[in-house]
């Protein structure tokens, strides 16, 4: 198991997120990779601190399937766990309940429960609802395609066959479920593996990072595009944008 954090001006919060997963007594990942993307702010200083892999690309290179990519290339656990950089894992045992819906075969993928912040908005909390994410219910997904890459895992063997599109502004997490859904895999939600995780953005802001989401969301939905079949491929770089990191 290594764990890839995808992280831009993360200084307020990523110290205690690495901590977190450091000091787990359970479970101990064989690799963290931290996908940095043009922090000012202190945030690389903090990874070094810890026995990271600190990987930096140029903010105009920035797409969110494009990090992920680049962070689990270069992994080589069988399954790859996803932070955001400001997720914070609620317990010690949070990698190893993430982890436990693999041991059934057909689960490609987990995502966990997301526990709002004091930061949280009305309206996250209307769409971490809507999600799922914050249920307390485990459940196991054949059709409907819900993920999240700010508290999920993934087969490392799978994402090699499809890895995450880099071409889409968002939603790139939902995007590759669905694909794995129409090839017969389950996902998994494991409310057990929980992280504090929230944005607390102006509604503006907040509306901005939402809409990045939606023409992949009704994509899949019509099965056009990202996340409908394996002859896509996903190209090596993604178009010049510069939202932070989910």
């Amino acid at each position: 198991m290594s764990i890839v954090i995808r992280a831009k001006n993360e200084a307020r919060y990523i110290g205690e997120t690495l901590q977190a997963i450091f000091d787990a007594p359970v479970v101990q990942p064989r690799q963290v990779v931290v996908v940095d993307s043009g922090s000012t702010d202190g945030t690389r200083a903090i990874v070094q601190s810890f026995p990271t892999c600190l990987i930096q690309i140029k903010p105009e290179e920035f797409t969110y399937g494009y990090a992920l990519n680049l962070g689990a290339a270069n992994v080589d656990a069988e399954i790859v766990a996803t932070l955001s950089a400001h997720s914070l894992p609620a317990s010690p045992d949070w990698l190893s309940n993430l982890i436990q819906p693999f041991a059934q075969p057909r689960v490609a993928g987990v995502y966990g429960r997301q526990l709002p912040r004091t930061n949280a908005t009305f309206f996250e909390l209307i769409g971490m609802r809507l999600t799922g994410v914050l249920s307390d219910t485990p459940r196991m997904l054949d059709r409907r395609p819900l993920f999240s890459n700010a508290n999920g895992a993934f087969r490392r063997a799978l994402w090699l066959e499809h890895p995450f599109d880099e071409c889409v502004g968002g939603a790139e997490d939902i995007a590759w479920v669905r694909t794995m859904q129409e090839r017969g895999y389950l996902i998994a939600y494991q409310p057990t593996a929980r992280v504090y995780h929230s944005h607390g953005e102006p509604i503006l802001r907040h509306l901005r990072r939402a809409s990045r989401d939606v023409p992949t969301i009704v994509g899949n939905l019509l099965h056009l595009g990202s996340g409908g079949r394996l002859e896509r491929e996903a190209p090596q770089t993604g178009p010049a944008t510069t939202p932070a990191p989910d």
